[in-house]
């Protein structure tokens, strides 16, 4: 019982951020090109950390939505 509570509860949680191959894949595109001109254009908010981007799973959720 308690397993399958916490399997729930995990699943229910979000990432604070995802890759840019991960925002493309869940945005529906088909490259990644798209989501590096969203973050230059300031659609949605991204940080490098090393040599990759984390795009802020909030923004694309605001992005979405449309706010």
């Amino acid at each position: 019982m308690q397993e399958e509570f916490m399997h729930d509860y995990i699943g229910a949680v979000e990432p604070l951020s995802v890759t840019v191959a991960q925002a493309a894949e869940l945005l529906g595109f088909k490259d990644t090109k798209s989501v590096y001109r969203l973050i230059r254009e300031g659609y949605i908010r991204a940080r490098k950390s090393g040599r990759i981007y984390l795009v802020s799973y909030a923004s694309l959720k605001s992005y979405v939505e449309g706010r």
